[in-house]
Parts: structure tokens; C-alpha cells; sequence
């Protein structure tokens, strides 16, 4: 025969604001996932004032207190991966805190690290990089834009074996040098 167990009561002082609505809401998904499989783990029998089994209130009670540390759209997201992650039987507390850890939205410390330094060296590096850039394209605007067009198609006909000077008179003939 099992012994009973003596739980020690919560003095009105200590107690926290724990999220019973969210643990009824919970005990209606998990009843309507798993049936009575969720709810006969708790029951023990005892009849409330209010006609309900002792066992499942206070497992309501256990449970709110469990997801106190969570809001609701956690413990939503929870539920809605409980099926995947406990297909079969339906999960204990800790089985579903654990659940709503894991779909917890993570902190971040962006805002507490301090703002990064800048390093000459590699603004330096940048702007030179940036100068030789302008100064490379400076050199291929000339009167006639299409010049370096031209010598990369005649350059790309000559690697395939073709001939080059050809292909370059026949663009010359194609697209004639602009009046300056």
C-alpha cells in the first residue's frame, strides 16, 4: 500500500502570481490531445466543492506554478510541438517545461557589450582600396566607352582559337568610334 504524502503548504506571503488560467488552458489542450491519458494520471478520486477531481486541481495548481517563468505565447508554441515531441503519451511537467524552454524567445546582450572600436589601419586600407578603384575606372572612361568592350570580345575570341583582328574590324564596322 502506498503511503500518503504530506505536501507543506504555501504561506499567503510567499506565494507568486502563478498563471492558472494559462495551466487551465493547457490541461484543455493536453485532454484534447491525449483524452483522459492526460487527465487520469492525476485523478485520485477526491471530489471538490466545485464537483472536480482533487488530484487534477492540484496538478493544475503544480502546473501553473511550473510555467509561472514563461508568457503565453511560449507556452502556445510549446503545445503546438508537444504532439511531435511526445507522440505517443502525453509529457510531465518537467518533460513540457522543457518544451517551453526551448521555444523561450533567447535573450540578447547586443545592448550591454560596449560599441566596437574603430581601427585605422583597416579604414586606411579601405580608402586607398577605394582610390585605386576610382582610379581603374577613370582609366577606362574614354571618348569611346565600347573601346575596352571591343578588346575583352576580340581578347575571349582569341582564347577560343579564333581571330582576333577580324572580330575586332567587324565590331569597328559594327559600332564606329563616336564623333568626339
Amino acid at each position: 500500500m502506498l503511503k500518503p504524502v504530506v505536501v507543506p503548504m504555501i504561506k499567503p506571503a510567499e506565494r507568486q502570481a502563478a498563471p492558472t488560467e494559462d495551466a487551465n488552458n493547457v490541461f484543455r489542450v493536453m485532454h484534447g490531445f491525449y483524452g483522459n491519458l492526460f487527465l487520469s494520471k492525476f485523478a485520485t478520486g477526491d471530489v471538490t466543492a466545485d464537483g472536480g477531481d482533487g488530484g487534477v486541481a492540484s496538478a493544475r495548481t503544480i502546473w501553473a506554478h511550473g510555467l509561472r517563468d514563461f508568457d503565453l505565447s511560449t507556452v502556445k508554441t510549446a503545445l503546438a510541438r508537444v504532439m511531435d515531441a511526445h507522440p505517443e503519451f502525453p509529457p510531465t511537467l518537467p518533460q513540457f517545461v522543457q518544451l517551453c524552454k526551448a521555444c523561450a524567445p533567447r535573450p540578447v546582450y547586443r545592448d550591454t557589450l560596449p560599441p566596437p572600436k574603430p581601427n585605422p589601419d583597416i579604414a586606411k586600407k579601405a580608402r586607398e582600396r577605394l582610390e585605386a578603384i576610382k582610379a581603374g575606372m577613370a582609366a577606362i572612361a574614354q571618348p569611346d566607352g565600347l573601346a575596352p568592350l571591343k578588346r575583352a570580345i576580340a581578347d575571349a575570341v582569341r582564347c577560343a582559337g579564333g581571330d582576333e583582328g577580324a572580330t575586332l574590324a567587324r565590331m569597328d564596322r559594327m559600332f564606329p568610334r563616336a564623333p568626339v
